[in-house]
């Protein structure tokens, strides 16, 4: 039985949005028939000059899965009618909608984010909070899966989103054999981090730069959101809420994902004993730290060492 996907591009797409995904079904070779469609169909330029072909919607067979990928034209642009209409009828079937990247915004505009848990490229996390409020955006996920709704980070991450669809559809031994044809890792769990988000955010400028400066250059202390709010001369609840509106996450989370960072860094250094990193780095001890990897990258740090 063949599975259908379409990839529904908007004018100035990121092109690896597109092809990242596309190679990966692809590959698999066994039961996808990939469409690329817009609005009006013809030809639509991605932001790097890139030109792809298109057929329109009015034209398109029905699809298992549609995927909306991501680029700058994503954020801006007004949804044509016809596709709100396409991405709801796929979810009043409980048929698969997923976006890479900024198509995460398409998706809530259509309204298929509502009360949903979703995840886009860190840079534009916190305007996609700020501008749909009933979206529970978690800012430094891969990807996320809620219910039949699929989204994914930015660029590459649209290849560890089709690695998961291509799992769950044709079993991990598939999704084996097209991760060592194509050179790249099995399956990257979604829970894993969009690293170093937080640290690049720092380099870019922004409301709280100066305070995740203080926090990386003091990781080792213990931080709470009382003592982070006074730094910043705030009570401890706007304070909360103006650094998720900013930055996307919780300054719990900051903080945790900050450490978890550094931590890594440290790890895959291998100069020091993985007790003196949890220590240096504010974890207290090697077993916490150890907790902590699990649960945000999937894999402990005695292997991420062992890789390096």
């Amino acid at each position: 039985m063949v599975h259908r996907i379409g990839f529904l591009l908007l004018p100035d797409y990121q092109l690896l949005d597109v092809a990242g995904p596309m190679t990966v079904f692809e590959t698999a070779n066994r039961g996808y028939k990939v469409e690329l469609i817009s609005a009006s169909g013809g030809v639509i330029r991605s932001s790097g000059g890139a030109d792809l072909q298109t057929r329109p919607l009015a034209d398109c067979s029905p699809c298992q899965t549609l995927l909306v990928c991501g680029g700058v034209g994503a954020v801006a642009a007004e949804i044509d009618s016809a596709a709100v209409d396409l991405l709801n009828l796929h979810m009043s079937r409980g048929q698969r909608v997923a976006s890479v990247c900024t198509g995460a915004f398409v998706l809530a505009q259509a309204g298929c984010l509502k009360g949903k848990r979703a995840t886009t490229h860190w840079r534009y996390a916190g305007e996609l909070a700020r501008r749909y409020p009933d979206v529970s955006v978690e800012a430094d996920r891969i990807w996320i899966r809620d219910g039949a709704v699929w989204t994914s980070a930015g660029v590459s991450a649209g290849m560890d989103l089709a690695m998961a669809m291509v799992a769950e559809d044709q079993g991990s031994s598939i999704a084996r054999q097209i991760a060592k044809e194509l050179v790249i890792y099995y399956r990257r769990p979604g829970r894993q981090s969009q690293f170093s988000a937080l640290l690049e955010t720092v380099d870019t400028g922004g409301r709280f730069a100066e305070l995740l400066t203080w926090i990386r250059e003091n990781i080792g202390v213990a931080h709470s959101v009382e003592s982070l709010a006074a730094r910043t001369a705030m009570s401890p609840r706007h304070f909360s809420r103006a650094f998720r509106a900013e930055t996307g996450v919780t300054p719990a989370r900051a903080v945790e994902q900050m450490r978890l960072e550094i931590a890594r860094e440290w790890v895959e250094r291998r100069t020091h004993s993985l007790t003196h990193v949890a220590r240096a780095t504010g974890y207290g001890s090697a077993d916490r730290m150890r907790n902590s990897f699990l649960r945000n990258l999937g894999v402990p740090p005695q292997s991420i060492r062992r890789s390096f």
